[in-house]
């Protein structure tokens, strides 16, 4: 039973990872004409400038709330599962600052390499969110309710 949900577990963060890849830079994502450089260059390096930006259009009616809460949540939900089962598949990651140096390698290399294959901006508030989704993921998984249920089901071993 137990191999059996280990295995399990690790199918469903490859099935995780798998799909991850595709929503990041599969779906519905075609090359533009423009430079690397282009790209580069309209990148986002400011902390919560694209919050602040969101703000600014909503004030003057010119982009839909519902585009600023599906990017803002999206980008807190991407990793959230990353955080979840990097403690649950090593011993290694119930460290916070080991699974959160993973999910910052993972981010900066998604990140980088939008604009390298010219299908979006690097952007430090993703960055941010991302980061932050990921931390709630670890912190879930720290919930005394949700470990003991975790160990009980042989997802989360000593």
């Amino acid at each position: 039973m137990k191999k059996a949900m280990r295995i399990l577990l690790w199918a469903a963060f490859g099935i995780y990872c798998f799909a991850l890849f595709v929503l990041l830079f599969l779906d519905g994502r075609v090359p533009s004409d423009g430079s690397v450089g282009f790209y580069f260059a309209q990148s986002n390096l400011i902390p919560f400038r694209s919050v602040y930006d969101y703000v600014q259009r909503l004030m003057e009616d010119r982009i839909n709330i519902e585009i600023v809460i599906r990017n803002i949540t999206g980008n807190l939900i991407l990793l959230l599962p990353m955080g979840c089962f990097l403690p649950c598949l090593s011993k290694h990651f119930r460290r916070y600052w080991r699974t959160l140096a993973v999910c910052f390698g993972v981010i900066c290399m998604v990140e980088l390499l939008q604009p390298l294959l010219r299908i979006g901006f690097f952007d430090i508030d993703d960055l941010i969110f991302n980061l932050a989704g990921a931390s709630l993921g670890f912190l879930i998984v720290q919930i005394p309710f949700v470990n003991h249920i975790l160990k009980k089901l042989y997802l989360y071993t000593e």
